[in-house]
């Protein structure tokens, strides 16, 4: 049989062979957001539009950035491993209906809820400095209407305005291949700011008189249609300094009034559209963190550590708390110096 026969038989079989397996990816895909497991996962969208390919959002998750201390125990990163290593996240409930990572690791979990993705920086470059690595699990990308992204840049908010986390819902399956079938909005929105900016450091001076650390304002908002009740207790216990790398960053003292308080009749309800605001100031010891074991203001930290304000809501409430947003929401980046990322 000459090569030109051959051929004439391969190509078709090749070409026939491409679509069954697009054929195979698309069936699986409908059947995982017909009856896989729904979770929501929030997300900050970026970059709304490729010319190219219509509108779009890029999609950033809390769980695409794996820590080393989120890491099974089982799993050791060594040079070896490279990018685009399979890699699987446990879920667990985080409150309204959002799950968070558990654990990230190379072994498939034998039970609960778990999503699969891929390694996108190598092990070696993951670990370096910050100590995260990057997984992406093939639900970076929101196709949207001709238009639509920049109005959802719009509505999640910019740098310094109120920001709104976007909340993708996602189907499961059960090999942990994950399908987007929609999103919705957080009915809470929180807004950062700077309301007093430290001194100027500078090297090789003694450090200016005065506060060493900024003073914020943290603004809680109702973007429901239905009233919203938020949790605001002890010395704005509700509230967390929380830094944004955790390789080496100071962590705060336990010992900064808080173990002991617990939420009575501190729980505000507010209307569509209101808010609840509160102004930290960060040089008070209620935020000093702990370097070499002593509490010091953040900063008195060297560089330019980045820490983020997390709103939390306790688990135990008063019995009767009504509508109360559960979960966890943190805000934008900023550094002792009073600049948000």
């Amino acid at each position: 049989m000459s090569a030109r026969t051959i051929a004439k038989y391969l190509v078709p079989l090749a070409v026939a062979a491409q679509l069954l397996v697009l054929a195979w990816m698309a069936g699986e895909r409908e059947w995982i957001q017909r009856t896989g497991q729904v979770v929501f996962l929030r997300t900050a969208p970026v970059d709304p539009r490729d010319l190219f390919r219509g509108d779009f959002v890029r999609l950033q998750y809390e769980i695409n950035s794996v820590r080393a201390e989120d890491l099974d125990p089982a799993t050791v990163p060594s040079p070896e491993r490279k990018r685009h290593e399979i890699m699987f996240t446990r879920l667990r409930p985080a409150g309204e209906g959002l799950y968070e990572a558990a654990g990230t690791g190379p072994a498939r979990p034998a039970e609960g809820v778990f999503i699969r993705g891929r390694t996108e920086d190598s092990w070696r470059m993951g670990w370096r400095g910050a100590g995260h690595t990057l997984v992406k699990y093939g639900i970076e990308q929101l196709f949207v209407e001709q238009g639509a992204g920049r109005a959802i840049e719009e509505k999640r908010g910019m740098r310094g305005e109120l920001q709104v986390p976007m909340e993708v819902e996602v189907a499961i399956g059960r090999s942990g291949t994950a399908v987007i079938r929609g999103y919705r909005w957080s009915r809470l929105g929180m807004k950062l700011e700077i309301v007093r900016r430290p001194e100027p450091r500078r090297p090789n001076t003694p450090p200016p008189e005065g506060p060493l650390s900024p003073k914020l304002r943290v603004t809680l908002v109702n973007t429901s249609d239905a009233p919203l009740a938020v949790v605001d207790y002890g010395e704005h216990c509700a509230f967390h300094l929380v830094p944004v790398e955790w390789t080496q960053a100071p962590r705060s003292p336990a010992t900064h009034g808080c173990d002991a308080a617990r939420p009575t009749a501190d729980i505000m309800t507010i209307a569509p559209g209101e808010t609840h605001s509160v102004e930290l100031d960060l040089s008070e010891p209620r935020w000093h963190v702990l370097k070499d074991g002593k509490p010091v203001e953040i900063g008195a930290l060297p560089g330019f550590a980045q820490f983020r304000i997390e709103y939390r809501v306790p688990d135990a409430l008063p019995a009767g708390a009504k509508d109360v947003w559960r979960g966890r929401m943190a805000s934008r980046a900023f550094n002792a110096s009073g600049v948000v990322d």
